[in-house]
């Protein structure tokens, strides 16, 4: 299998080349860029435009790219057109959160009390201390309280406004964190696994960068809540759930298992289906199976 580096514009544009000509395809200067990276001489090449899709590199290579800017998105595929299904689904996803950055932003203060109680859950398996990660941070409306100084999002906007809040935001995917291994003592996904491309690396990818002994901790809006049954029953109509894919608890747990991470527990809250309507922070309680917004918590053993 080769694999194969795509480079795109701002415009999300697609070198449309034969893969079998050569393991990369650059939209710029193509020779020049190939010459420069067989190389490994990066000085002189604005990467900043670029999106690398489909070619495994090493750390310290992989740390360049980041400092250069790079929005890397390092996968490997057996052909141009597995890789440019995956990159269209990821630029529709995002598109959603880049056109509704403000919209994501007011739900939060529309709905105040349901934020809050989400964060209650979330305090109560979250380390205080350590080096602590949140994939898919969006705007930072979770990692901020949480104390979460390390963030990843794809969303340049929503990027942005996490950085405003002193979050320091890689651009990347959770397919591919552009971090060492077992550099981090906990890792989140809140809200995050149903917007994701492959939930299964995503979560391999998560648990390659976590220490041993060190959490995986992942939230979700439980399909088999009654809120997450009305979700999918309006999700079509949702601007930022229609492309979503909903979990159970007992998926994600068995996704846990999959990858060989420990499930250490649940803790549920909103337990109510008019949220809209609350006015309170609920009290999380423990398990799941009643709540609609769970914090499922794994070790890396």
């Amino acid at each position: 299998m080769k694999n194969a580096l795509i480079a795109t514009d701002c415009t999300g544009e697609i070198f449309k080349g034969n893969f079998d000509e050569a393991p990369f395809y650059s939209v710029y200067n193509r020779d020049n860029f190939l010459k420069r990276i067989s190389n490994k001489n990066l000085s002189g090449i604005d990467l900043s435009q670029y999106i690398l899709m489909g070619t495994k590199v090493s750390d310290k290579y992989r740390e360049e790219l980041v400092k250069s800017g790079v929005d890397s998105i390092v996968l490997d595929f057996k052909n141009l057109n597995s890789a440019r299904a995956f990159y269209l689904d990821f630029l529709e996803k995002v598109e959603v959160f880049e056109k509704y950055s403000s919209e994501y932003e007011f739900w939060f203060e529309e709905n105040k009390f349901v934020y809050l109680s989400e964060i209650e859950a979330l305090k109560m398996v979250v380390p205080s201390e350590g080096k602590g990660l949140e994939v898919g941070v969006g705007s930072g409306r979770f990692a901020k309280p949480l104390g979460i100084l390390y963030g990843v999002e794809p969303s340049d906007k929503m990027a942005q406004i996490a950085r405003d809040r002193g979050i320091k935001v890689y651009k990347g995917l959770a397919e591919d964190l552009p971090f060492r291994d077992s550099e981090f003592d906990f890792v989140l996904l809140a809200v995050t696994i149903c917007f994701v491309n492959d939930p299964e690396r995503s979560l391999l990818e998560a648990k390659r960068v976590l220490k041993k002994g060190s959490k995986l901790i992942v939230a979700i809006v439980d399909k088999e809540s009654e809120l997450g049954k009305l979700y999918l029953e309006r999700q079509s109509k949702s601007v930022f759930y229609k492309n979503a894919r909903f979990f159970s608890s007992e998926e994600v747990i068995e996704l846990f298992n999959k990858i060989g991470i420990r499930f250490l527990g649940a803790v549920q809250v909103l337990f109510e289906v008019n949220i809209k309507d609350l006015n309170y922070v609920q009290k999380p309680e423990p398990g799941y199976g009643r709540g609609a917004f769970v914090v499922l918590t794994g070790e890396k053993v």
